[in-house]
């Protein structure tokens, strides 16, 4: 998209605004007039981004906006971001531009796989998966999907729902639930990489009716509770045998298509440290698809790694990467599963590979979909990329849509990997408002590769105000999240937590949308029944954004801390100035500006106002933000904050001297949070950490005086 159709679009929006907002225009307008004025004095790119999360923030006139834009209508800031990846003034791509998609099938494809359950003989014969990663369960069966105890048909969007299974309750990692290894035969003869399909299309599935949303049942998560109270934690379950060492696999081996993993986890083997990747290998998204689609047919998206612009695509990785690629595609079927394994290595430095996707009968005649594909490396989210596509509910209507989309999102870069978190949730926006898809990575257990659905019933902006709206903290506050929270989560966090204790696990949630507090979601039986049932208190938790291109996936976990300034408009000292000689300056925008071309190392503001003006430019140096009035914190990310610490209402000062003392200790500023909860949920509670769970504050030089 080209940022200046966006500054036009806005203009436009901005001279509709009393008919758009009545009486309450005026706020926007004054936001919006100053960044209107700056066109031509900063970069195209970086002015509509900044626009975009404005405008976004007004119901009537983001979708006016979007409506000029000809976007649809659902669209949310988050999803419009990365349309401005290819910068000002770039080329719109021609439909013979990039490389050829491969071709949709013409014929009618065939049913053949249960979506919930497993089977060894449903891997394709051609996969050579080293199962050294995963481990055998001790004889557990599968299980039913919870309410009818049938698994939904294949090629639904139901197909999607109940992802986990039926689970026992349990505090601790047990065997008695997982799936046997659904790894493919050792033994089975290598395959040259290939991106050929891995498996045949199926035939027109049959769409089943749509179970009801999980958001009218009770309104508690299904937490199972512990087995022993927090001040015991349960030793781990035993881990079984080994099973024997697998050949090793031929130097060209093909990708793997990790089958229907969902139902269950599996624990992963323990591997050794993941190998240092040179800086030099880095990539971007590959997602080949055509533009159109047809309801009820088959078709071949080429999914992988490619190099990035100026690059030749000769760099390889020191080390070979394992990545593991999940795609989530609402309306849309897997049959071959909807996870893969592919090796960057010397003898593919960009690898990828063909999945099967079956577009489902819908009732609209064209719906604009989504294949968005996450990179993980050992239960770490190192990349994201998206791919529009229009299905049509009658081959009649082809040929309508023949320029492809570029693809968006962030680069691949193996070398920003770091610790892990025990638990990551990604969350992604669905095809309808208010729809979301989450899928969940740690390097503890293999995780099933189906998406759980969440539907909220409204967008979540206005989800999100109605929670913070409050302002204030309260549990039936927790439970209303909790209660959007799918099954899957507290299934995988429970057996996380039951394997990392005494410990308590670490949690990122990577979502595309920034207004649900997740974090407030209740546990009906704590982990801790003396802390506050907040899964931010009970578990140390980060938050990141995901969609654009920035910010870079993983998180920093690290951030240097020596050069500190405070935003400050009284005239007494700070105590930033005086405990830790801090620079100060006044909230005046000259001021303000002046201290962030400087690149300080953490930025203090004490004033919302000061800090909403700063919103847009650069942030050089990768600081960590620490606001004490509730802010627009995704805007500091995209323009490049380490991590950004902000409430969700006004909260009242007064944390940030405790705060910074034991940061600067070395303690990570989510787990200074998470205490700070437990002892002032009233005040504290209110307080979001955005970034790495793991992110510590690295300070050489001592404190003045």
């Amino acid at each position: 998209m080209n940022p200046v159709a966006v500054m036009r679009a806005a203009r436009g929006v901005r001279d509709e605004l009393d008919s758009l907002m009545g009486g309450a225009s005026g706020e926007l307008r004054d936001r919006l007039d100053p960044l209107l004025a700056e066109a031509g004095s900063r970069p195209p790119g970086q002015l509509a981004d900044a626009v975009i999360v404005l405008v976004a923030e007004y119901g009537p006139a983001w979708e006016r906006l979007t409506a000029l834009l000809s976007l649809d209508r659902g669209l949310t800031a988050e999803q419009v971001l990365p349309m401005l990846s290819q910068g000002p003034g770039a080329a719109p791509q021609e439909g013979g531009a990039g490389p050829t998609p491969p071709s949709w099938g013409a014929a009618p494809p065939q049913n053949g796989t249960d979506p919930s359950g497993w089977d060894p003989d449903d891997f394709p014969s051609t996969a050579s998966h080293t199962p050294d990663w995963m481990l055998p369960d001790a004889g557990g069966q599968g299980r039913p999907m919870p309410g009818s105890g049938q698994a939904p048909q294949n090629g639904s969007e139901a197909a999607y729902d109940d992802g986990y299974g039926d689970m026992p309750s349990t505090g601790a990692m047990s065997t008695d639930w997982m799936h046997p290894d659904q790894a493919a035969d050792p033994a089975a003869p290598s395959s040259p990489p290939s991106r050929e399909p891995q498996a045949a299309s199926p035939e027109t599935p049959q769409t089943p009716p749509e179970p009801p949303s999980r958001t009218s049942q009770a309104p508690s998560p299904r937490v199972p509770p512990p087995q022993t109270p927090a001040s015991a934690p349960p030793e781990p379950a035993p881990a079984p045998a080994d099973p024997p060492a697998a050949p090793p696999p031929a130097e060209g081996r093909g990708p793997s298509v990790l089958n229907r993993l969902t139902g269950a986890f599996r624990r992963r083997r323990k591997e050794p440290p993941a190998p240092a990747p040179g800086p030099e290998w880095e990539g971007i998204p590959l997602i080949e698809a055509p533009a159109e689609a047809v309801a009820g047919w088959g078709a071949e998206v080429t999914i992988g790694v490619a190099p990035g612009p100026g690059r030749n695509g000769t760099a390889t990785p020191r080390e070979p990467i394992d990545l593991d690629i999940q795609v989530v595609a609402e309306g849309f079927d897997a049959p071959g599963g909807w996870r893969v394994r592919l090796r960057a290595d010397k003898a593919s430095s960009y690898p990828g590979a063909v999945v099967n996707l079956v577009a489902l009968a819908q009732e609209e005649p064209e719906a604009a979909r989504q294949i968005q594909v996450t990179y993980a490396v050992r239960g770490q989210v190192i990349g994201f990329g998206l791919r529009a596509v229009t299905v049509h509910g009658s081959p009649g209507s082809l040929g309508g849509h023949e320029a492809l989309e570029p693809v968006s999102g962030t680069r691949i870069r193996p070398a920003l990997m770091g610790e892990p978190a025990d638990v990551t949730a990604i969350i992604v926006h669905g095809d309808r408002p208010g729809r979301l898809w989450w899928t969940y990575q740690s390097p503890h257990f293999v995780t099933p590769d189906r998406a759980e659905r969440c539907d909220l019933g409204t967008r979540a902006s206005e989800f999100g105000r109605h929670l913070t709206g409050r302002g204030r903290l309260s549990e039936d506050l927790g439970r209303e999240v909790g209660s959007r929270v799918p099954w899957g989560f507290w299934d995988l966090l429970n057996a996380v937590a039951g394997r990392v204790a005494p410990r308590r696990p670490n949690v990122l949630i990577l979502s595309q949308e920034p207004h649900v507090p997740w974090e407030l979601a209740v546990l009906e039986q704590p982990y801790d029944p003396s802390l506050p049932p907040y899964l931010n208190c009970q578990t140390v938790t980060g938050r990141w954004p995901l969609g654009g291109r920035r910010p870079e996936l993983p998180p920093p976990a690290n951030a240097r801390a020596d050069r500190v300034a405070v935003v400050y408009g009284e005239a007494q000292a700070h105590p930033l100035v005086t405990e830790y000689g801090a620079t100060q300056v006044s909230p005046a925008l000259g001021d303000v500006l002046g201290v962030l071309g400087q690149g300080p190392d953490i930025i203090h503001f004490t004033d919302g106002g000061s800090a909403s003006e700063a919103l847009g430019y650069e942030l050089p140096g990768a600081p960590f933000v620490f606001l004490e009035e509730p802010g627009d914190t995704q805007a500091f990310l995209i323009a490049g904050a380490s991590g950004v610490v902000a409430p969700l209402w006004p909260a009242g000062g007064g944390l940030a001297p405790e705060f910074y003392r034991r940061c600067f200790a070395g303690e990570p500023p989510a787990e200074v949070l998470r205490s700070m909860r437990a002892q002032a949920p009233d005040s504290a509670g209110a307080y979001r950490f955005h970034g790495h769970p793991a992110l510590t504050l690295r300070r050489t030089a001592p404190p003045a005086g």
